[in-house]
């Protein structure tokens, strides 16, 4: 076991150039757009857990109105089943499709000390040779939930903000307080690590009272653009079911209340919809040869 740079690593496992996803609970995981990305490509995947990031630097249990940052406890009966801490865990997975494997982290925000809890992801980063960091994330806004979610981008280099215009991605314009991914992207610029921020936009209705704790058309959205990057061989038509019943409870609740059935319409003149299609991946040669069949095939005809 190694622990340096408040980092604990159980195992060292021989990646192949990969690439790290992280899903960080906390503020900007709207809809939990991050950490239920993470958890379902964990379910998805034959995973093993390796490192963590121990809790005892970085997290406050008492912060008013976080309930989230307290230990989990289950009791039945009388007697305690179940008592855990916020976890900050590092896994792995063999991608057997490419020659990139993946380091999925699913961790807790940092109350304190954020250079170094940005670090000791870093670290990480730095041990096994990632070339590519992704950071998730999920925004509340008013979108039809007749739509398409959208995913905005913040990437650290222009070489990347070029890779990630084929995904469907709208790249964000903000200025205001910045979440503790904006501070990890701060930091991987510094060092030179190629880093993406990638946010997906969740249901949020206030004025009906409607907070969706865990919007599976939001993680559907950002889990479908990993599916391409990573060329991960994952079905996610379970995700579909989540996401068709998800837009059918809405869809009823509009049907029985004229109100929001209005308010829902409005949102869809507004909105503009950003379909998600799987980029084509060819080589300029390739796509220069199909180019002049289809022109030979336009003249013939």
């Amino acid at each position: 076991m190694d622990r340096r740079v408040n980092v604990i690593i159980r195992e060292k496992p021989r990646l192949r150039q990969p690439y790290m996803v992280c899903g960080i609970s906390g503020w900007v995981d709207g809809g939990q757009s991050a950490t239920g990305t993470i958890e379902y490509i964990l379910r998805k995947l034959e995973v093993t857990r390796f490192a963590e990031i121990p809790i005892d630097r970085f997290h406050i249990f008492q912060v008013p109105g976080q309930l989230s940052l307290r230990p989990h406890i289950r009791i039945e009966d009388g007697i305690l089943k179940e008592h855990s801490f916020p976890q900050n865990q590092f896994f792995y997975s063999i991608n057997p499709d490419t020659e990139n494997d993946l380091i999925l982290f699913l961790g807790t925000e940092p109350n304190l000390n954020w250079e170094e809890y940005a670090n000791a992801i870093l670290h990480i980063a730095e041990e096994f040779a990632v070339t590519t960091i992704y950071l998730l994330g999920g925004v509340l806004d008013k979108i039809p939930y007749t739509r398409e979610p959208g995913v905005s981008c913040t990437c650290s280099s222009h070489e990347l903000k070029e890779e990630m215009s084929k995904y469907g991605v709208q790249f964000t314009n903000y200025e205001g307080p910045g979440s503790f991914g904006t501070t990890l992207l701060y930091t991987c610029q510094k060092k030179g690590i190629q880093t993406v921020i990638i946010i997906a936009r969740a249901t949020y209705y206030p004025e009906f009272n409607i907070v969706i704790p865990r919007d599976p058309r939001a993680i559907r959205a950002v889990v479908r653009r990993l599916k391409g990057l990573f060329r991960l061989s994952l079905d996610i038509s379970d995700l579909d079911v989540q996401a068709g019943e998800f837009e059918e409870k809405l869809g009823f609740m509009a049907s029985h209340d004229p109100e929001f059935r209005t308010y829902i319409e409005k949102l869809e003149k507004d909105y503009v919809e950003v379909k998600y299609q799987e980029p084509l991946e060819i080589s300029p040669d390739e796509a220069v040869r199909l180019a002049e069949e289809l022109l030979k095939r336009r003249q013939e005809d």
